[in-house]
């Protein structure tokens, strides 16, 4: 009798093991997941031929079996801004050593591919979702499958449980720096102030203006758009206009608003920080590498990131907590470089 082997486009299975070691399927299944008794040779046996045949286990099917998932999911808006990727490493690192497999989708900030990421986690069976949220639809469809979930970076749902960089913080640690060195007329740059860690920032920045008893100069705060090209066109259109005279500081409220504005500077000659002192957010790699170095409020990424990992862990492993939302706020920090100098 010819032994059958599986074809070659097709996944290998318990059952073509079985058939291949003339085995039962049970017994194969006993010594691939570890539980049940199988003698140590036949183990090794089964084992062997599983890796020569590439086998590879079948987690959907094997979690829909358990009604369980040792897969969590992490939905971010995108990864060419380098503090989804820090946050995602950070995030991915403490799911692996409790381990947990992470899912991750990118929704584009688009609320429909969003839902549409939420779904896919759903049929997957994973056990949670962190997800950096564009609107309630996708929270609550996961939510109504049982689903532990989380809110990271911003917040659409109050009594959802939130981990979050404290972007009020944030806002006014920047500000305050550059009063305390002289700065009044301060810009603040901003792509959009939909989300609530902008606005956050925002509302950080005219925090510090009131403590010295100063009115926040309104007409400077810009909101440049949601693209590349579209931040790079404001940007050169403040500084080409009347609106920047008596500036001395811009405030960069994100990373990538800070990878522009400061190439925005060095295409139009604006000298760093002698024409106008420059203070970044995040602490990507770039801006240390650039000179002048560029001083930043470091949101503490991947501490983020592994604190929104262990929330949800927590929130996995105890599902009789979910009912009380939990706001966990990471401190920002200052990072002292070379972009800003007092004004005399």
């Amino acid at each position: 009798m010819v032994e059958k082997t599986p074809e070659p486009d097709k996944r290998v299975t318990i059952t073509d093991i079985a058939i291949q070691l003339k085995l039962s399927t049970s017994t194969v299944s006993r010594a691939l997941s570890g539980q049940g008794y199988v003698s140590g040779k036949a183990r090794q046996r089964i084992v062997d031929t599983a890796r020569e045949l590439g086998y590879v286990p079948d987690v959907n099917a094997r979690n829909l079996r358990r009604r369980s998932s040792n897969q969590i999911g992490l939905v971010v808006s995108n990864l060419w801004d380098p503090f989804y990727a820090h946050l995602a490493a950070g995030f991915e690192g403490i799911a692996r050593s409790h381990g947990y497999d992470v899912v991750l989708i990118l929704d584009r900030a688009d609320p429909e591919e969003e839902v549409l990421a939420a779904e896919s986690l759903i049929a997957m069976n994973v056990s949670g979702v962190a997800i950096t949220p564009v609107s309630a639809s996708a929270i609550t469809r996961l939510t109504d499958h049982g689903l532990a979930v989380i809110q990271l970076d911003r917040s659409v749902i109050r009594t959802q449980s939130l981990v979050a960089s404290d972007n009020f913080d944030g806002g006014n640690l920047a500000t305050r720096h550059l009063l305390d060195l002289g700065h009044r007329r301060i810009s603040i740059m901003i792509d959009h102030v939909r989300w609530t860690s902008g606005s956050a920032r925002l509302e950080g920045y005219r925090s510090a203006f009131r403590e010295d008893g100063l009115t926040a100069p309104e007409e400077l705060i810009l909101q440049l758009g949601e693209t590349r090209e579209a931040m790079q066109s404001s940007i050169k259109t403040f500084f080409n206009s009347a609106l920047r005279q008596g500036v001395t500081a811009i405030i960069a409220a994100n990373s990538v608003v800070s990878e522009i504005l400061y190439r925005c500077c060095q295409d139009l000659d604006i000298a760093i920080p002698d024409d106008i002192s420059v203070i970044g957010y995040d602490d990507v790699h770039w801006t240390t590498l650039v000179r002048p170095s560029l001083t930043v409020v470091s949101q503490n990424v991947d501490e983020l990131g592994r604190e929104a990992a262990n929330a949800l862990i927590n929130a996995v492993k105890h599902p009789e907590n979910r009912g009380s939302a939990t706001r966990v706020l990471i401190q920002p920090t200052l990072l002292e470089r070379e972009s800003v100098k007092a004004v005399r």
